[in-house]
């Protein structure tokens, strides 16, 4: 899924918004800190991306081919996504 520059600024906004409110964090410096927040946004939907099109790949060499909506495809699709995800957090 690709997310526009301006959606992220938006996300990176109201996640500043909302620490902020909730008295979770100060922000010393309120340009670099809302940099930060951009920079993890983007790298959080970077591997969202990249998770996706390597269990697509996964599924997509599975002889008979699986069709996606298929609910075996469904299933596979969130066990390798797990499985993905688990390691990655190595």
């Amino acid at each position: 899924m690709h997310i526009s520059e301006d959606r992220i600024s938006h996300l990176s906004h109201r996640i500043m918004d909302a620490l902020w409110k909730g008295d979770l964090a100060d922000f010393m410096d309120e340009r670099r800190s809302l940099e930060c927040v951009k920079e993890a946004v983007a790298h959080y939907f970077e591997a969202g991306d990249e998770i996706d099109a390597a269990v697509r790949a996964k599924l997509a060499s599975y002889r008979p081919p699986k069709t996606p909506g298929s609910r075996e495809y469904e299933i596979l699709y969130q066990k390798f996504t797990q499985e993905e995800l688990t390691r990655r957090k190595r």
